[in-house]
């Protein structure tokens, strides 16, 4: 073979790799894009635990053990 036409063999590979990768990226990117229409977004708190729910005296309690914690050390 020549030169010349390993050139054009490795041009055209590259540019076969180079546009699966490119083709594949951006079916990835409008998949996730479709996805996240879909799919609502995760709450991350937990169902019924508000601001409100959380006790005083378990802050308090909380606050104490810390307190204590750091003495003993």
């Amino acid at each position: 073979m020549e030169i010349e036409q390993l050139l054009m063999q490795s041009l055209q590979l590259l540019g076969l790799g180079m546009g699966s990768v490119f083709i594949i990226l951006v079916l990835l990117i409008a998949i996730i894009s479709i996805v996240s229409k879909i799919v609502p977004e995760a709450v991350t708190t937990q169902p019924g635990m508000t601001q409100s729910s959380v006790d005083n005296s378990h802050i308090a309690a909380i606050s104490a053990a810390i307190h204590l914690h750091k003495k003993n050390r």
